[in-house]
């Protein structure tokens, strides 16, 4: 059966980062395209937002102005009942009753005379008054305007009046204006003004001048009620705070009547959006102006006599059906201009927010999944690794266990044959086989404590160990073998050394693998030192040798389990590769660490470090998953 064909992990590792770079770059362009998407709905949804509430103020304003269109006080003698009327008519489909604040009638006449009439909410009466301070921009204006058109051959154009004063604030309102569906046409035959389809009705009359409705407005109400009302309802949604801050500036002054939050815009401020407002719009009348015309019309080739110097101004909005839907002029430029502006500092700038926001989280995303592609590569060389250890491991137990188990058959066949009689040769066969059996019996008892740790049910009994005998009773162990190996032992360990807090059994595995391997791979050197210090509450307990070293590449990895290097493997030097794990494992569930000094050719000195048995501490267990669960 041929083996099953893998690829190379580097190149499914590969092929996994190509692709979540493609991925990477097609999300950075949707998100372009997205967020310019997100621009123009920003955009028009702002600009409808801010057309919405120019729009809802003005239609108050010309709600107003529509409302209080009244016939001349001096045409109708009941004018008092009617004023009366339209303003209970304002308080009933007003949004914002309290905007009107004072209402007076002019008279052309009365304006040159400076008389007033003022309309009493309280008693419904309309009485005489003097003109207030507060109006004399209004008086100004319809003083302009009070004069009659002089009668001659040529057609006079009379302005109307501003409907909007600002620094009032107040609206001018005039009397009802004659509404015709077609284009008026002035017939010099008869000196009159026909309709389109039949003669004027012999009952009409010229106004000898008209009269105006003066509206003072609440400017207090304006800024602290109905601009916070149509900005909570246009800019604000509910529950939050509003992406938005607005500022109505005059377009006179440029001063700011109204702004939300810290949006203090300038004359070179650009807003994300701005509306003109604060006019009168014709469109709310109910159909859309299509021309707007006043005329004032007294032609004659002969000089006007007394009754026809009476003949004044008409207002005549000549206005024509439509559904082309163009708003048409209002009547009188906006006085204040509204100024939107995102709180992020324009919609650009909360455009690119989002858009580095949605880079920041895919890129995350993408950078997880990266590193998560890393974690499963480097996991998996580790399980290749760890399963090559692992094969390593099963191979050289298995060569530890047949070599002395070889001896041992080999000395019990001997035996059993009868090759051996004599009594020393029995004796030495005896020793060969304890000796070896005394191998076998820790390499047994070493997997099982490393097997023990791995699975946390290994527990250590922590009690004052005197260092000095803790050493002594390790040497005399490895006596047989320090001294088949001709090896010199040096010891540096003052009688005045604090005890350490550990489990003496386990300690004394600890020394008797480092020393046994000191031994091991320090033979050519001849020598190995024992040296104790202290320091503060620490013992350091070091062993040394002058072997072959260790490479420095080698040094972080001689730790971990199974693992034997290639120098030690090409030198068959017997062994598992579990000692030094086993006792870097057994200190630090003891508290401590292990380190190592080596150069290769040189030997090397492993030092444990332990902690004192001082006066505070007491007897207790510790086990490998307690040191596991505590920083080291």
């Amino acid at each position: 059966m041929r083996p099953r064909f893998r690829l190379p992990l580097s190149v499914v590792a590969a092929a996994l980062v190509g692709l979540i770079t493609l991925l990477g770059t097609l999300q950075y362009r949707w998100l372009g395209r997205i967020s310019d998407a997100e621009r123009e709905r920003m955009t028009a949804n702002l600009a409808e937002r801010s057309r919405g509430f120019a729009q809802e103020f003005d239609r108050e304003i010309t709600r107003a102005f529509v409302t209080f269109q009244l016939p001349s006080a001096g045409q109708d003698k009941k004018v008092a009942a009617r004023v009366s009327t339209h303003y209970d008519r304002w308080l009933a489909t007003a949004r914002f009753p309290r905007l009107i604040k004072d209402i007076y009638f002019a008279e052309p006449a009365e304006v040159a005379a400076r008389a007033l009439q003022r309309f009493s909410p309280a008693t419904r009466f309309i009485e005489p008054v003097a003109w207030p301070e507060s109006l004399a921009p209004v008086r100004e204006q319809l003083v302009r305007l009070s004069s009659p058109a002089r009668t001659g051959t040529a057609l006079v154009v009379r302005t109307f009046p501003s409907s909007v004063v600002e620094s009032v604030p107040a609206l001018v309102v005039p009397a009802p204006m004659i509404f015709f569906n077609e284009v008026v046409t002035h017939d010099q035959t008869r000196g009159r003004l026909p309709a389109r389809h039949g003669a004027v009705r012999p009952d009409f009359r010229l106004s000898p001048s008209m009269s105006y409705v003066v509206l003072v407005l609440d400017g207090d109400y304006m800024t602290q009620e109905m601009l916070p009302t149509l900005m909570q309802q246009h800019f604000r949604a509910s529950g939050r705070e509003s992406d938005y801050q607005i500022a109505v500036l005059s377009v006179a002054s440029k001063g700011i009547v109204y702004r939300s939050g810290a949006f203090a815009p300038d004359s070179s401020t650009k807003a994300d959006a701005s509306n003109g407002l604060f006019q009168v719009r014709l469109q709310e009348f109910g159909t859309l102006a299509a021309e707007v015309r006043r005329f004032t019309t007294h032609m004659s080739n002969r000089p006007p006599t007394a009754a026809e110097e009476q003949r004044a101004p008409v207002s005549i909005v000549v206005q024509k059906e439509t559904s082309t839907g163009i708003d048409r002029q209002a009547i009188g430029a906006p006085r204040w201009m509204l100024m939107v502006k995102h709180s992020s500092g324009s919609l650009e700038a909360a455009v690119t927010s989002a858009r580095r926001r949605n880079l920041f989280v895919s890129s995350s995303v993408l950078a997880l999944l990266g590193v998560s592609v890393g974690f499963l590569v480097v996991t998996t060389r580790r399980a290749q690794e760890l399963a090559r250890q692992q094969m390593e491991f099963v191979a050289a137990v298995s060569h530890e266990l047949r070599t002395p188990l070889a001896v041992i058959r080999s000395a019990a066949d001997n035996l059993a044959d009868g090759v051996v009689h004599d009594d020393p040769q029995v004796r030495k066969y005896g020793d060969l086989v304890r000796g070896e059996g005394r191998r076998l019996t820790e390499m047994v008892e070493q997997i099982l404590e490393l097997s023990g740790i791995h699975s946390g049910q290994r527990s250590f009994a922590l009690r004052a160990v005197p260092v000095i005998s803790l050493m002594h009773e390790v040497m005399r162990a490895s006596s047989t073998l320090s001294e088949a190996a001709q090896i010199d032992v040096e010891f540096d360990i003052p009688e005045s050394l604090p005890p350490v807090l550990g489990d003496e059994q386990a300690l004394r595995r600890v020394f008797q693998n480092l020393i046994g391997n000191a031994i091991k791979y320090g033979a050519s050197g001849g020598w190995i030192g024992v040296k104790a210090t202290s320091s503060g509450r620490e013992v350091t307990i070091s062993v040394s040798d002058k072997g072959i070293g260790i490479p420095a590449a080698e040094q972080q990895k001689i730790f971990e389990p199974f693992y034997r290097a290639p120098d030690v493997v090409a030198a068959r030097i017997h062994g598992a590769g579990l000692g030094l794990n086993l006792v870097r494992r057994i200190v630090e569930a003891h508290g401590g660490r292990v380190g190592v000094r080596s150069v290769e050719g040189s030997g090397s000195e492993f030092s444990v470090h332990l902690p004192a048995a001082t006066g505070g501490h007491v007897a207790r267990t510790a086990s490998a998953r307690d040191a596991a669960a505590s920083p080291s």
